[in-house]
């Protein structure tokens, strides 16, 4: 009777033990991370597919992160196609993520996509604004801008932008180009000035100071000498005199910026400004010699 007793609390045991033990479940998910943390992306591929498989075989919700993750993954194997149809499954899933919209950024760039470009980077600026590449988004959304007209856009855009970034010579060029189309004369002159700092031959600043110093200087040579043919005493020639100093001084300014752009391979389209500068010199000669290459 004990030993009977003995083999059924031991088959109890057993029978209990067997249906305690867990079944081994796979994190495809985490390993999938793992996987792309450490380089191996087509691993990482292959394990969110596990992990979509498994769900849909046991009808249960794929998180969709699963597709941006798997876009990723083919983003860094340069199967950009295949990364961009993937990122698309994310977003019609309501998926976004700020690392997706960087290489989706990228990818719309390499197809020269401006539209969607600028999509992607709007949203990211409305969404990710803090995240590590704000600075980098937003410059690229200041040049789109720029490219796209949309001088609105590029205006608020800038005013966001960091110093480092405002210092940069490709966003100052953009921002003197915006200035330019937005008539905006006296940022414009500070800042050819300040692009003739990163490369003395920029040709739109020594353009723009050269013209500004010419007619600066034309303007008053017109305007004294007007007054002057008007009114001929001796306080007005001596009013003129120290006015026409000033144009003197204005066009050795100008001629300080045309004299590179002359050297240039088109610089020759300017012989009209150098020619009548050199003839409000009174120096017939370098005045002639300019108007020989005149058109």
């Amino acid at each position: 009777m004990k030993k009977n007793i003995f083999y059924y609390l031991l088959s109890l045991t057993i029978l209990f033990t067997a249906c305690g033990t867990p079944k081994q479940v796979v994190d495809y998910q985490q390993l999938a991370k793992e996987s792309y943390n450490n380089g191996a992306y087509q691993q990482s591929i292959d394990q969110w597919n596990a992990y979509i498989q498994e769900q849909e075989t046991s009808a249960l919700e794929v998180n969709p992160k699963a597709y941006a993750e798997i876009a990723k993954a083919q983003f860094a194997m340069e199967q950009y196609a295949k990364a961009e149809k993937n990122f698309d499954r994310a977003r019609d899933k309501e998926y976004a993520d700020a690392e997706m919209y960087v290489m989706m950024v990228q990818r719309y760039r390499i197809i020269d996509n401006l539209s969607k470009e600028l999509t992607a980077l709007e949203y990211y600026k409305d969404h990710f604004s803090g995240e590590k590449d704000s600075a980098q988004m937003r410059n690229r959304l200041f040049e789109v801008y720029m490219e796209a007209d949309n001088y609105e856009g590029a205006t608020a855009t800038w005013e966001k932008m960091d110093s480092i970034s405002k210092s940069e010579e490709s966003n100052v060029q953009l921002y003197f180009d915006l200035n330019k189309e937005l008539e905006q004369t006296e940022e414009c002159d500070e800042l050819a000035e300040q692009l003739l700092v990163f490369d003395s031959k920029n040709k739109e600043a020594l353009v723009w100071l050269a013209k500004k110093y010419y007619n600066q200087a034309e303007n008053r040579y017109q305007s004294q000498m007007d007054k002057y043919n008007k009114n001929r005493t001796n306080k007005q020639y001596k009013i003129l005199l120290k006015q026409l100093d000033i144009v003197t001084a204005d066009f050795k300014k100008s001629l300080k910026y045309f004299e590179p752009l002359w050297n240039m391979e088109d610089g020759k389209k300017y012989a009209s400004y150098m020619a009548n500068i050199y003839a409000r010199f009174d120096d017939k000669k370098k005045s002639q010699y300019y108007k020989s290459f005149m058109k």
